[in-house]
């Protein structure tokens, strides 16, 4: 088994983690009333709340099984690489906005849709009672966090750098997409856990979309923790824009055109700087050489205490 791990770790990472999303959905399924939402049965939200961590204990768990401490330093290292151009830092912080911004002011010129402002009302009550976005937000940032954290350590990591090891930039990062995106689809099709009244189809293209660009960023920055601010951003995004079809009575024009102008993005990135790496040297593989090797250190007694 050691033997077909070490051959396939990201197969085996993926059937494993797909193989318990969708065990866990398709039982909180059965928990819910029909016609009612997951909130409503405490059971299943319940039952469904244990899907988010699997795929990042997995991993680690993978990563220990196959390399023991020096494969998690690889899994992890990369958070400690911060010193990168102040460029990729406002990028991070400003991607989802900008490719929003972009793509329904062109919506807006072109006359295919209205522009639909810049923010939520975020200090102002639902017409129901319904709790302040901002509240949303701070009561959601701790998940945030943690989701942002599996994410970019298991999809990014362990998949994409280890894929990258066998195959080009954009077949890594576009096998990558897949699999992240199969992970949300059962939740896509059951309504809960990811936005309502998206397009399956269209998610799992944002996904590979998505799984391009941060592939794109860590090939030309090898940091972690610039793909995590990435990860922030991009769950906290909409939260702030007026981007989901709950915003528009269910229609999903404007966050498709974001998935659009994403997608159109991606594409240039590979057009521009080649499919093989996707940056301007070689594509880092799962063995970094930015990222020193794990080495246990061992104070060394001083010659002259010695021979005191």
């Amino acid at each position: 088994m050691r033997s077909f791990i070490s051959r396939y770790p990201v197969l085996t990472l993926a059937v494993i983690v797909l193989s318990i999303q969708l065990g866990i959905v398709l039982y909180a399924s059965s928990l819910m009333v029909e016609g009612k939402r997951m909130h409503d049965s405490p059971e299943a939200h319940m039952v469904f709340r244990f899907r988010v961590f699997w795929p990042l204990v997995f991993a680690v768990l993978l990563t220990w099984y196959l390399e023991g401490k020096q494969g998690l330093y690889k899994l992890f290292g990369a958070y400690r690489i911060w010193r990168v151009p102040g460029k990729w830092w406002a990028f991070a912080a400003s991607w989802k906005f900008l490719f929003c911004y972009l793509g329904w002011a062109i919506a807006d010129l072109a006359g295919w849709l209205p522009w639909p402002g810049a923010a939520q009302p975020m200090f102002s009550e639902g017409p129901n009672g319904e709790r302040m976005h901002i509240i949303n937000l701070l009561f959601g940032m701790p998940f945030i966090i943690g989701i942002a954290l599996v994410e970019e350590t298991t999809w990014m990591k362990y998949c994409a750098t280890r894929l990258q090891d066998k195959y080009s930039a954009f077949v890594s990062c576009t096998l990558t997409g897949v699999i992240w995106g199969l992970w949300y689809l059962p939740m896509l099709l059951l309504g809960e856990g990811v936005p309502d009244g998206i397009p399956w189809y269209f998610f799992l293209l944002s996904m590979i979309g998505l799984a391009i660009l941060l592939g794109w960023v860590y090939n030309m920055t090898h940091s972690g923790l610039i793909l995590l601010i990435m990860q922030l951003i991009s769950n906290i995004a909409f939260y702030v824009m007026p981007a989901l079809p709950v915003a528009h009575d269910g229609d999903p024009s404007w966050v498709m055109v974001f998935v659009w102008v994403e997608v159109a993005v991606a594409a240039f990135v590979v057009i521009r700087y080649g499919p093989k790496d996707m940056g301007l040297g070689p594509r880092p593989t799962w063995t970094d050489p930015k990222i020193p090797d794990w080495k246990p250190s061992r104070k060394k007694k001083d010659p002259q205490l010695a021979t005191a």
